[in-house]
């Protein structure tokens, strides 16, 4: 009899713990569809036809769900009967427990919730006025839900949770709760069967792919590209056995839109990460998607705070690590660590360094390279580019300038190191041959050349012109392509060099086949987003460039320095800049006056070309706490 009441207990136990487990897996079945449907819609996957990207999202979303949900589940379970058997063995012989009637019980805990409901309400009123880029709509279904929560404390009195309890215990243990439960089960095995079959039967082939991208590098500023200082002998190695394209051209002067059409083959306005508070849009298909939906691993390690998970930057890596202004060796250090441990599979990897970003803050033995001393103004990792900015308004000296230009080169150099240990890792884990290595960066850096410094503020060729080298030997010869092109081109380019057709609505085009074809690339480059300053477009076709100083300024980007950011950037005439840059790259001369069709014609284009712009203030933006933080971060406040 004893032993009956002991086997019937430890099977009402199992029972009730594999309903928990059941509940648990629904439950957490649920949101990793809802999830992983939100992700596939919002990102357009099936427009895109990346069929095996929508069942690794679902696989991937629902796994994780249902593995958070158990977690919390069977945590909550363990729990609560570990405070029943405290209670009932240790607290209750020594505590009179006495249950509060419903009729007292339900003022109170009407009154606690009305103040609780208020005071959360009045937090989020407080928050909207005091910042409303959190967007209406968040606001609004915030106070939805809190009015619902309201109406549903008014009939506390009215229920009865007894009944309650009783039906849903009933609903739980249905027929049709348990056959949903066997649907969500057999789905959630059949997905993962279908995604481990696809990676089985259907493995990644092609090369590995590297993007290697020092902020802010200036072409100019590399031993390949003309310099006399021995600040890139690494590059120039990689460079004499690669394709390098002598007039690449970023798509804006600053990291975000730059980066912005890098990854998704658009210009600027129309991926619309535009500005500060701007986030590239869920819709907006990324070169690290197609490589993930063909099985690649995706692999970043990104140190620009401009470019963030918050940001929205992260589409299609798997991993993404988030380093924001950590020195290049570590860098590299974690990049060769992945690597080594992902090497027999084809790999996309995008490597974001900021040593030579301002403060150029590489170490102490690479500045006494190029002349760092005791007497120097500037000091690396020590100042600011609002620093710069105000001391030039007093007047730096041309010591103090070239000071700056000295750090600068040896943060170069620093970088260059780095990319020799990043090739010497790949040669000894044997897979160099099998790697597509583009080297490049996301704009140049200014030193004067238009009396200003750093980077953001004009589209002259200094902020414009970038490095562009492919190295894929021996599958790529070794050549120097003398045509203008642009970073737009960068995913179409490497989509062939992988193998990959290409399907998808890009504005880039292959310069690597038309390079290999001995073809002269003609294209129409457009350049826009500025970080500080007055609105700036350019556009570049035939040898000659037209500027546009629009004189428009997007007050969201000056509001955080007030009355200093005047003294930031200079000023620039409303109207129009012409230059024919085969014969005056370095834009000195101003021929608008001298040839006015070509300008009226460009100028045409170039209107067309702004017609189509959209409305920035309608795009996603990030909290203005978190757009100070990263100016903070990048040195451009204090």
């Amino acid at each position: 009899m004893v032993w009956n009441i002991i086997r019937d207990s430890k099977s009402m136990k199992l029972k009730s713990l594999i309903r928990v487990l059941i509940f648990g897996i629904s439950v957490g079945f649920i949101f990793g569809a809802v999830r992983a449907i939100q992700t596939i819609f919002s990102q357009r996957y099936f427009r895109y036809d990346l069929h095996r990207l929508i069942l690794l999202e679902l696989t991937e979303n629902i796994n994780r769900g249902i593995v958070y949900s158990l977690i919390i589940v069977i945590f909550s379970f363990l729990s609560i009967k570990a405070i029943s058997l405290f209670w009932r063995k240790l607290l209750s012989p020594f505590f009179e427990v006495r249950l509060i009637k419903k009729k007292k019980l339900t003022p109170l805990l009407k009154v606690s919730s009305f103040v609780i409901l208020f005071a959360y309400m009045l937090i989020q009123i407080l928050k909207y006025i005091l910042d409303t880029n959190q967007g209406v709509q968040s606001f609004l279904g915030q106070s939805l839900i809190v009015f619902i929560l309201f109406l549903l404390i008014l009939q506390l009195e009215k229920i009865d949770f007894q009944l309650l309890k009783s039906k849903i215990f009933r609903i739980f243990i249905s027929a049709e709760m348990k056959i949903t439960a066997g649907v969500f089960i057999a789905f959630f095995v059949l997905i993962n069967i279908l995604n481990f079959g696809q990676k089985l039967f259907n493995p990644p082939s092609g090369p590995n792919v590297m993007l290697i991208v020092p902020d802010a590098l200036r072409p100019d500023h590399l031993g390949c590209y003309g310099y006399s200082r021995p600040t890139s002998p690494q590059i120039d190695k990689f460079a004499a056995d690669a394709l390098l394209f002598e007039k690449a051209m970023s798509n804006s002067p600053w990291t975000k839109p730059s980066m912005g059409s890098v990854f998704t083959s658009i210009y600027p306005y129309e991926h619309k990460a535009f500005s500060w508070m701007d986030n590239l849009p869920d819709e907006c298909l990324t070169l690290a998607e197609v490589f993930r939906n063909r099985n690649y691993a995706t692999f970043a390690i990104q140190t620009n705070p401009s470019i963030t998970e918050k940001h929205n930057f992260k589409q299609g890596f798997q991993y993404y690590h988030e380093m924001v202004q950590e020195k290049g060796e570590v860098v590299t250090s974690s990049f060769n660590t992945w690597v080594k441990k992902h090497k027999k599979k084809p790999f996309f990897a995008y490597l974001h360094y900021m040593d030579t970003h301002v403060p150029y803050n590489a170490p102490q033995e690479f500045s006494q390279i190029f002349g760092l001393k005791d007497d120097t103004l500037f000091t690396p990792g020590e100042f600011q580019t609002m620093d710069v900015r105000l001391l030039g308004e007093m007047g730096l000296s041309k010591h103090d300038k070239q000071s700056l230009v000295n750090l600068y080169d040896a943060a170069i150099k620093y970088f260059d190191s780095n990319f020799e240990e990043i090739i010497d890792n790949l040669k000894k884990l044997g897979i160099l041959n099998k790697t597509i290595i583009i080297l490049t960066s996301d704009h140049g850096e200014e030193f004067w050349e238009h009396d200003g410094f750093a980077h953001g503020h004009t589209v002259y060729n200094e902020l414009l012109h970038v490095p562009l080298i492919i190295g894929y030997s021996p599958h790529l010869p070794k050549r120097h392509i003398k045509s203008y092109v642009q970073l737009l081109d960068f995913f179409p380019t490497v989509l062939s060099l992988a193998g990959i057709k290409n399907d998808f609505e890009l504005r880039g085009k292959d310069i690597a086949a038309a390079a290999l074809a001995n073809k002269q690339i003609n294209e129409k480059i457009l350049c826009e987003g500025i970080l500080y300053g007055s609105e700036k477009k350019a556009i570049l076709k035939d040898g000659w460039k037209l500027i546009e100083n629009t004189g428009k300024k997007n007050k969201e980007t000056f509001h955080p320095l007030g009355d200093l950011t005047k003294y930031r950037y200079p000023e620039y005439e409303k109207g129009f800049e012409l230059y024919n840059i085969n014969q005056d790259f370095s834009e000195k001369h101003n021929l608008t006056n001298n040839y006015p069709q070509i300008a009226t014609n460009l100028k045409k284009q170039l209107l067309a070309f702004r017609m189509s712009l959209p409305d920035i203030k309608q795009q996603r933006k990030t909290m203005l706490k978190e757009k100070l933080d990263d100016l903070k971060s990048l040195g451009y406040i204090k």
